[in-house]
């Protein structure tokens, strides 16, 4: 029988009352309290994520290309998790679990409003510890006044300066974003620092800089070509904003994703070596990993992600470095809500809330759920949910409705659909359990939702050029 979740208890009113004078932090939903070790002995944290990458599709998973080599290297300095899954396939979504600790129902993202004031987002806790917080975005997405990505920050540098390919969409690639990020950690050379860098590289369109468009093709392969969808669906076809010219080959886009990668790998490289120079890397917390994967024709879905909760884009790269503390490898299953509770733990601060999540610096529980959902308003199916327990997954779509059920560890592709096999029936009735359970709780309790986003006419066609409304 699968166990229940058990979620971190809270602490009683005495206690947060006690807590909360003792440090002086009350905001928010009060997620922050006893403060366990001295403040000089805090690390600079440092979240570094990479919008559209796929955890193997580097060379440190065994991918066959070398793609990775500055984040393979930085990885033989840290602990790497095999099995990280991310809480959605959309930016907005996975981003906001990752700095709350909590489901993207909870935080009422799944909502398209702007995140609520009362969710306590990391930046806010540090900030009130006394870090400096600053972050470095470059998707058009996390643009600040939108729904609320920049709470808690003192620095929040949204400048996108350069357009994409196709859609001519604002964005920063890799270069500039690193630019930027390696000033503020200059300026913040002195100081317990948080910091959030997100790449926009590897995001379609594929379109990597100079050499590296070259890098991975293969003129001797036999073209394996597609058809151009009229529309962003990648359902069968390449999306119409992902198009390159006239280029209809299956093998030619992947390259140009690779390529994506290893331009972003340079870029990464940089930001190592600056964390070297003024005083960060040997004794930093620094976490890297991915909002969510793509899609690159598993289940004849080509080069997009938000329209399904496959493997493909769920499964991230995730590799955390506490000064020479944590090595190696590790094949457990984690998620992004387990960011928040590692960072408090090892900060020796009290949490007030019963996160899911887990200090990523023990092994897993048997038996822990791993949740991820998405709302896409293009599409009647456009509502799902999945739940990953000891390594089988049961996906859920309400309308039109459907289970599916795979075995993540003997079939990573799920390419074997266990839904109807009787021998599976009552793991599949057990995980549908889980997964209602799950997707009726609410851990915040909020009463109320976000802001509904005031989008101008040019932002609302923005976004639905990208997929995320109609």
């Amino acid at each position: 029988m699968i166990g229940k979740q058990n979620p971190r208890r809270y602490l009683s009113r005495r206690e947060m009352l006690k807590c909360s004078v003792a440090v002086g932090l009350t905001g928010g939903l009060g997620l922050v309290g006893c403060q366990k070790r001295p403040r000089e002995e805090w690390p600079s944290i440092f979240l570094i994520t990479v919008d559209t990458l796929r955890a193997d599709h580097l060379s440190c998973h065994g991918y066959s290309r070398n793609t990775s080599p500055n984040i393979d290297k930085f990885a033989q300095d840290a602990l790497l998790f095999e099995n990280c899954l991310s809480h959605a396939p959309a930016t907005g979504c996975s981003v906001t679990s990752m700095l709350s600790g909590f489901l993207p129902h909870e935080t009422r993202i799944l909502e398209h409003t702007t995140i609520p004031r009362e969710v306590d987002m990391l930046p806010e806790i540090l900030r009130r510890l006394g870090y400096k917080t600053a972050a470095v975005v470059s998707n058009y997405v996390l643009r600040r006044r939108t729904r609320g990505f920049e709470q808690g920050f003192m620095v929040y540098d949204d400048a996108m300066n350069e357009r994409e390919l196709v859609r001519r969409w604002p964005e920063r690639t890799a270069g500039p974003t690193t630019d930027r990020a390696i000033e503020l950690i200059e300026r913040f050379r002195n100081n317990h620092l948080f910091m959030w860098i997100h790449y926009q590289d590897p995001h379609g369109p594929y379109t990597p800089p100079g050499s590296f468009a070259q890098q991975f093709q293969n003129p001797d392969r036999e073209p394996r070509n597609l058809r151009v969808n009229d529309s962003l669906t990648g359902r069968g076809g390449i999306p119409s904003y992902q198009q390159l010219e006239s280029n209809t080959d299956f093998h030619y886009y992947v390259s140009q994703y690779d390529g994506e990668i290893r331009y972003q790998d340079e870029q990464f490289g940089r930001l190592i070596d600056a964390m070297k120079e003024f005083g960060f890397y040997d004794n930093a917390l620094i976490i890297f990993s991915s909002d969510h994967g793509e899609e690159l024709g598993e289940h004849d879905y080509y080069f997009c992600h938000g329209e399904n909760l496959y493997h493909s884009l769920l499964h991230v790269p995730l590799v955390v470095k506490y000064g020479n503390e944590l090595t190696g490898r590790r094949t457990d299953f984690v998620q992004h809500i387990d960011i928040l509770p590692t960072v408090l733990e090892i900060l020796g601060v009290e949490a007030h809330l019963p996160f899911r999540g887990s200090d990523l610096r023990q092994p897993s529980e048997m038996n822990r759920a791993i949740f991820a959902e998405m709302n896409s308003l293009l599409y009647e199916d456009g509502r799902k949910f999945s739940i990953v327990v000891d390594g089988h997954k049961l996906i859920y779509t309400p309308v039109p409705e459907r289970l599916q059920l795979f075995g993540l560890t003997k079939d990573p592709d799920e390419t074997r659909d266990l839904a109807e096999d009787v021998n599976y029936e009552e793991r599949k009735n057990v995980l549908k359990t889980r997964l209602d359970r799950i997707r009726n709780e609410d851990l915040l309790g909020l009463r109320t939702a976000g802001k509904p986003l005031a989008l101008t006419d040019e932002e609302k066609r923005k976004l639905k050029s990208l997929g995320y409304a109609r």
